[in-house]
């Protein structure tokens, strides 16, 4: 699994993802509320040791549509990106692999954490239809080449 597809799994993993959104999906989110799109906005290399073994960075954005009738529902919306912070700052040790010209290699995501979470945009220019949302998450891993 790449870094792409494991941090998406580690999102449904997360007990209240399915009070906040039921649909998961890569790079588009639907415009109706209770739907959540990650898109991935980028690698970049932190450092490569003599042996080739590198630490990355891969970079995400969450869009998340839901309810925003009211400052209950605002209020909801921000708790729950705060905790989903939380939680994704405990989400250490997991393996992804790495594929570079046909070669796959081995990595293990060892920080995990988002940032920004607030309201992007009123898609409808309604309030009462729902809201988008967005949060930046990051996942830092170490690729072991040797």
């Amino acid at each position: 699994m790449n870094i792409i597809e494991k941090t998406k799994e580690i999102l449904t993993g997360y007990e209240k993802i399915s009070e906040f959104s039921h649909c998961v999906h890569v790079d588009y989110t639907a415009p109706n509320p209770t739907n959540y799109g990650l898109s991935s906005t980028g690698d970049r290399l932190i450092k490569e040791d003599i042996l080739g073994n590198e630490l990355r960075q891969h970079n995400f954005v969450l869009y998340a549509v839901n309810q925003s009738f009211n400052d209950f529902d605002r209020l909801a919306n921000s708790t729950f990106l705060l905790d989903l912070n939380y939680w994704l700052e405990s989400q250490k040790g997991h393996e992804v692999t790495v594929t570079v010209n046909g070669v796959v290699y081995q990595a293990v995501i060892t920080k995990l954490w988002s940032a920004n979470g607030m309201m992007y945009s009123v898609p409808s220019g309604d309030m009462n239809d729902g809201v988008s949302y967005q949060l930046q998450i990051y996942a830092q891993y170490k690729v072991r080449k040797v």
